[in-house]
């Protein structure tokens, strides 16, 4: 049998702690699911991780398949990148009650060891599965792999949660000890109670900033606007203080290798991590100055890359080749206020030439606002060329105002369009500083992902998930403001944007 309890303390959610499911109990785990009519599964664990088996997958890829007297059918699956959500159909064989829908809400995201390093992407989870949940629903099911460490955090966080709305107050260690009373060891280390806390202070210092509807986006976005008279602040500014205070500064991350390669750098900011820091594959000399940054639906969507130098070109276009990235989306001029922002890397006419690659204009078009390249990308060790897309934004400026917002909303459909033909392959994305105008054209990007699939806006959120991969990204109160305004001018390039979610 699964080993599984009842958890109690939480009024909003009923919850059943269960070990993960083995080969030998699956049967008994869809047994128990249907017991007790639990429409909602929540999985906080990998079905391997460092290469040991965490949990057995317990649901078919595609079609049916046949668990004892259980028959489970998946109708639905949408893959985003912390987390996964799956709709099943489970069917009791031989038995005249009709079939229980269960929705499962995987997350992906937790690390194969310790905890997260920022809870932005579980508390936002949790969030969408308590929007979900609904009391008719049954318990919902939660497991890890133990069910136990995982499980705990995240029950004790929804309870504490709970409290907090309830009483007002914050008892992390009583709510922990009542836990432990229906189930030993609920929440395992100490990493996992440190992050506990963690979780809720950002809970409590950042509020909550989402919209939740796409047509009420203008009417708030004016709200917002308004000066408060006590504190003479706008709301755009008091969020972006906020912002700041929750942020990690660009210089308390870990980025040896960029100061080992300072000839590789434009300059000592914004120099990028060496936890998500993109390498060069196959070279004795891995550092490239750029970041894997994720979008709403795909874990490292972008790359946030250095605009490059004369003498890191050749890097640059072996990481797009290695990356096969589709797209590069320029945000910058090659010269702005008098200094060099970028060397062309790729040619006027005809090819250019470096260490390995060849580089090949096919076409050129100028379009309004932006320039669109279609460029040949040559190998001396591929024997073919790779395609590749360059929108080069000409109307942005070096602090990121901008007085023609269309011209965001038509680069971001070109490049929607390409990466449909091409594979979702990373986007390349670059400026003069790697985090002004770059980090408003991601966090414009996946703010607009997130309200086609959910109907809900949440600017601050996107940055502040944004800013730990690439901190510091988005740099001023102004450009914060501006993302508003571009995805609002985004959803007014429909004729009704409220229809914008049938997209």
């Amino acid at each position: 049998m699964s080993i599984q309890m009842k958890i109690t303390g939480s009024s909003s959610w009923q919850l059943k702690d269960t070990l993960r499911p083995l080969p030998n109990t699956t049967v008994d785990f869809w047994r128990m699911v249907w017991q007790e009519r639990s429409r909602n599964i929540v999985m906080v664990t990998n079905l391997v991780e460092g290469n040991r088996i965490k949990c057995h997958k317990y649901w078919p890829e595609t079609g049916t398949l046949s668990f004892g007297p259980f028959n489970v059918t998946i109708t639905g699956q949408q893959i985003l990148a912390d987390y996964t959500t799956r709709e099943f159909s489970v069917q009791l064989t031989e038995s005249s009650e009709p079939a229980l829908s269960v929705t499962q809400f995987h997350f992906t995201a937790w690390p194969d060891h310790g905890v997260p390093d920022y809870a932005t992407s579980l508390l936002a989870f949790h969030k969408k599965v308590k929007k979900h949940h609904k009391p008719f629903m049954g318990p919902i099911t939660v497991h890890c792999s133990a069910g136990v460490g995982r499980t705990g955090t995240l029950i004790t966080i929804d309870c504490v949660l709970e409290q907090l709305q309830e009483e007002k107050v914050v008892d992390i260690a009583g709510v922990i000890i009542h836990l432990r009373t229906q189930r030993m060891k609920m929440v395992q280390s100490l990493e996992q109670y440190i992050f506990i806390h963690d979780a809720i202070l950002e809970v409590l210092m950042c509020g909550d900033t989402q919209i939740d509807a796409a047509c009420n986006l203008r009417r708030v976005t004016q709200r917002m606007s308004e000066c408060d008279p006590q504190t003479n602040l706008n709301e755009f500014e008091k969020q972006f203080k906020v912002l700041e205070k929750v942020s990690v500064k660009p210089e308390e991350i870990t980025r040896n290798e960029a100061l080992r390669n300072p000839t590789k750098n434009r300059s000592d900011y914004y120099l990028p991590g060496d936890a998500w820091r993109v390498t060069l594959r196959g070279d004795l000399q891995t550092y490239i100055h750029a970041v894997f940054v994720n979008g709403y639906k795909q874990q490292r969507a972008f790359i946030m890359a250095q605009s490059p130098m004369e003498s890191t070109a050749r890097d640059f276009w072996k990481m797009v080749h290695d990356r096969k990235c589709g797209v590069i989306v320029m945000l910058c001029d090659l010269v702005e206020n008098g200094q060099e922002t970028c060397y062309q890397y790729w040619p006027q006419t005809g090819l250019i030439q470096f260490v390995g690659y060849k580089v090949d204009l096919m076409e050129e078009n100028v379009m309004e606002g932006f320039i669109m390249r279609k460029l040949s990308v040559y190998s001396e060790k591929a024997s073919r060329a790779h395609q590749v897309v360059q929108l080069h934004m000409t109307n942005w400026s070096p602090d990121g105002s901008c007085s023609h917002l269309a011209t965001i909303t038509s680069v971001i459909n070109e490049m929607s369009a390409i990466q449909r033909r091409t594979g979702n392959h990373p986007v390349v994305v670059h400026c003069s500083d790697t985090v002004g105008r770059s980090g408003m054209f991601c966090a414009i990007v996946t703010t607009i992902e997130r309200c086609k699939t959910e109907g809900v806006v949440d600017v601050f959120q996107v940055v502040k998930a944004l800013r730990i991969q690439k901190p510091g990204a988005v740099l001023t109160v102004t450009q914060y403001h501006l993302l508003f305004e571009a995805i609002l001018a985004y959803l007014d390039s429909f004729d009704a944007y409220c229809n914008f979610l049938d997209l």
